[in-house]
């Protein structure tokens, strides 16, 4: 389940979005989450790495994979 202050990025499957995903600067911070929406999904807003705040359905966001090196935590 996203939350608040998750780091995500744009992701689609369906063909015809397929080219938005150039337009999103991965990865996203979640900044506020609304389910209070007609259709009842859930939308995030998100701030992206280049600056751009959007609001995004949830199904087009997936959680950023943290690659943890244990050479970096020295």
């Amino acid at each position: 389940m996203m939350k608040v202050g998750d780091l995500v990025n744009f992701n689609t499957k369906a063909w015809v979005f397929k080219h938005a995903e150039k337009r999103y600067a991965n990865p996203g911070l979640v900044l506020h989450i609304d389910a209070s929406n007609d259709n009842g999904k859930l939308v995030a807003e998100v701030y992206w790495r280049d600056g751009k705040v959007t609001r995004e359905y949830d199904s087009y966001l997936q959680p950023t994979e943290v690659i943890e090196d244990a050479n970096m935590c020295k």
